[in-house]
């Protein structure tokens, strides 16, 4: 190494160098014709390319890359960021020029269009260039967005609604603010409107005005209002950012929808703004796409030059691996950083508010990605001048609450292949989980005795235990014949795990071994051997759903979309029972009494699927989204009801392995050790003690849950040709009045007990 030399290390560089470097050469890149936009960032390297050895420096490495020979175009998508990666300005051009591609014969551009690959600071400084071929289009929207409406109140990430020009705008709840007096809704500035422009969203399923557009708005602010330290010349900032003044303030909760409770803002200035953010993962809820994974691709993009000014903005956003991004419908939303502290606990910081997006192909591929444009959430409230509002109407849960372990429905939906399908099931997604945005504990309890006063229509996934496990006297519809018996019961459980007198197997290894056994006769036989004769002691949770399988085949086979999906919302429930381990055990409420021993554990079935389930809800949902990105164990073919019986035998096989019920058991008793009270106590100590050691464990069952619901659900829609038989007019929402109709009638999917239903189900053919 020359001691003397100028060379100069690139990972050195600040993000003031970078940004002053652009703007020096900002003439240069903007006013040629291939390039679309620029950035600051991390070099972004093929990953076909070799990692380098040690001795590689950040210098030597970003020299060679001029000097490799021919490769590929670099996108997007077939490059990443390093942890040698170096800090760059970013080119984004649409076509990738070869060497030898300049010149001044026939076809060849001039040389004058070529990006340099390197920019000079007038002191010596040297700043690389990192160039990527994109193909810029507007941003793709799906055809059925996943609309999240609330039943109770609003929050992040949920819906709202504007009106222009005889046109409806949807777009997302960023947060809620405050400026001292009034707490405010944030979104982007496009959505709410002029001062005064009513703002609705459609609340206890109807459209109702929430607030109208406030005085206080952002467009875009000179670049070194926000930035004064760097330089930018004739730059503008977007921000897009306005806030809706609320009506009623007990109608909003200042939780996301979706996402775990948020820690402080990230609260960032040109001090700390620097490239060590650029690949940082970052988490949102958009009202159009639901949960949504990302990383921050770059910097300070430059998206816009007119007349010789620029347009900036904060952050560009490129999807997660697996999802397609954002899309329109979402602008408003806050992106979150998710970050791990030194106890290894993920927080997350909101550090960005979504305006926009563009997509952005890569060349190679032809696949599009929607990049997500945000501007800083600090520079949105310093020149607001509010603050975010921390819990407000927290404990009115977004989502989920009891109803948790049967909502697998609505996350099945993304896990579908089948487009025809897909479209289906999503367009009736409302029609299948509950979906209520703010579910109180006490509302699955007080929903019966409601149905027996006011009836209505009850999402599918809660029939069974709403409806099905009442008496027809109180509730219309319901299957019970005395209280709390009858033939629906036992269809929510099997005690697969009791070991027989004779030689200790229990059904649950012997049906393992020889998948065959999943039949009635055997199983009458091994409960008989029990000594259980009693029909709720004959748990029959897989035949159930080889029930339903049959339903949905037959319902496809007929093109009757309306019978599919009651038949796929209801199994639902029972596929969601099957990932619980306690619905497979018969310990399903403790270790019972023997006359030596007492009772261990009793209480755990509620404490465990209610309490903990409902107080954790937020780190469920979150946990699952993540652990729906990796995959899950195979699933066999499933080609007939005994194939979906089998992958519900195997499904709770798993979950017991997972999370063994003694296990399970032993935690909460030890929560009970010591108490006073004569009933077992659950406190939110004993609560967070379960979700300690069970947390972890549940989401991966539950995720179990949602993989094979899909895989039945797909299974029945081919073995039934629904691509053919469900044309793609019928894939629509249907009428809940129908559904109702259906699940209301005792002879729809009869509930049978485990003596009865065998005379229903459809063999396999050989």
């Amino acid at each position: 190494m020359d001691i003397l030399g100028t060379e100069r290390n690139f990972a050195s560089l600040s993000l003031a160098d970078l940004v002053e470097a652009r703007d020096l050469y900002h003439w240069h890149l903007t006013h040629q014709r291939n390039v679309i936009g620029t950035a600051v960032g991390l070099y972004y390297i093929r990953t076909s390319d070799p990692w380098p050895s040690s001795r590689r420096t950040s210098t030597t490495t970003a020299t060679s890359t001029t000097t490799t020979t021919r490769k590929p175009p670099r996108t997007f998508q077939n490059s990443q960021i390093r942890d040698y990666s170096w800090p760059c300005v970013l080119v984004l051009v649409e076509r990738w020029l070869q060497p030898a591609d300049f010149g001044t014969g026939p076809g060849q551009v001039s040389v004058d269009e070529k990006v340099p690959t390197t920019l000079y600071l007038p002191d010596g400084r040297k700043v690389p260039v990192c160039v990527v071929q994109v193909e810029p289009a507007e941003p793709a929207r799906d055809p059925v967005p996943a609309w999240v409406w609330p039943e109770r109140v609003i929050g992040g990430g949920l819906p709202v609604i504007t009106r222009s020009q005889g046109e409806e705008h949807v777009a997302s709840v960023g947060t809620l603010v405050t400026d001292g007096h009034t707490v405010y809704a944030l979104t982007a500035r496009h959505v709410c409107g002029p001062v005064g422009t009513p703002v609705s969203t459609r609340l206890r399923r109807a459209e109702v005005e929430v607030g109208q557009a406030s005085v206080h708005q952002l467009m875009r602010v000179p670049f070194d209002v926000a930035y004064p330290d760097l330089v930018c010349h004739r730059t503008y900032l977007t921000l897009d950012a306005g806030l809706v003044e609320v009506d009623e303030l007990a109608e909003w909760t200042s939780q996301t929808y979706g996402l775990p409770p948020a820690g402080p803002f990230a609260d960032l200035s040109e001090h700390n703004l620097t490239t060590k953010l650029v690949n940082a993962e970052v988490v949102a809820f958009g009202a159009a796409s639901g949960y949504l994974r990302g990383r921050i691709a770059a910097l300070l993009f430059r998206y816009r030059s007119i007349g010789g000014y620029d347009d900036v903005t904060d952050f560009l956003i490129a999807p997660g691996r697996g999802q397609h991004g954002s899309q329109p419908g979402d602008s408003g939303s806050v992106w979150h950083l998710r970050q791990t502290g030194d106890d290894q606990a993920v927080q997350l910081l909101p550090i960005a508010l979504q305006w926009g997006g563009q997509n952005l192909l890569g060349a190679t591929t032809g696949r599009g990605f929607n990049f997500a444009l945000a501007s800083s959430l600090t520079n949105v409230l310093r020149l607001l001048e509010v603050d975010l509002v921390v819990d407000h109407n927290t404990q009115a849960q977004p989502f989920w609450g009891k109803t948790g372990h049967y909502t697998i429905a609505s996350l099945a939906c993304e896990h579908l292949k089948t487009s025809r399908l897909k479209t289906l099931m999503r367009n009736n997604l409302d029609r299948i989980g509950f979906q209520l945005a703010a579910l109180d504990p006490d509302d699955i309890d007080a929903a019966t005795a409601q149905l027996s006063q006011h009836p209505r229509f009850v999402p599918l996934a809660d029939v069974p235990d709403l409806v099905w496990k009442n008496q027809p006297t109180h509730v219309v519809g319901g299957r019970d014949t005395s209280f709390r018996r009858g033939p629906e019961h036992p269809t929510h459980y099997a005690d697969i795990d009791e070991p027989r007198p004779t030689d200790g197997k229990t059904l649950r290894r012997l049906c393992m071994t020889d998948p065959s056994l999943v039949d009635v006769e055997a199983w009458q036989e091994f409960y008989s051997a029990l000594g259980h004769t009693d029909p709720a002691d004959r748990g029959l949770l897989p035949f159930r759903v080889w029930q339903f399988y049959d339903e949905m085949v037959d319902a496809v086979a007929a093109g009757d979309a309306e019978r599919f999906v009651c038949a796929a919302g209801l199994v639902s429930h029972y596929v969601g029972d099957a990932s619980q381990p306690l619905h497979g055990s018969y310990l399903a409420d403790g270790i019972p009494a023997t006359d030596t021993t007492p009772a261990v554990g009793q209480g755990v079935h509620a404490a465990y699927e209610s309490a903990m389930v409902d107080a954790f809800s937020l780190e469920i949902v979150a946990g699952l989204q993540t652990t729906l990105t990796h995959r899950g164990a195979e699933q066999p073919p499933i080609r007939s009801g005994h194939d979906a019986a089998i992958a519900v035998v195997r499904l709770m096989d798993r979950t017991a392995k997972a999370l063994p019920p003694a296990d399970l058991i032993a935690v909460f008793a030890q929560t009970q050790v010591g108490r006073t009270t004569q009933g077992p106590t659950v406190t939110h100590a004993v609560l967070a003690t379960m979700w300690e050691h069970l947390g972890t464990a549940t989401v991966k069952v539950m995720a179990d849950g949602t993989r094979t619901l899909a895989a039945i659900w797909e299974a029945a829609f081919a073995a039934g040709k629904g691509t053919s038989t469900i044309a793609t007019a019928k894939a629509k929402a249907v009428d809940p009045a129908a559904l109702q109709k259906l699940y209301e009638n005792p002879d729809f999917v009869r509930s049978l007990d485990l003596d009865h239903i065998g005379a229903v189900l459809k063999q396999p053919v050989p």
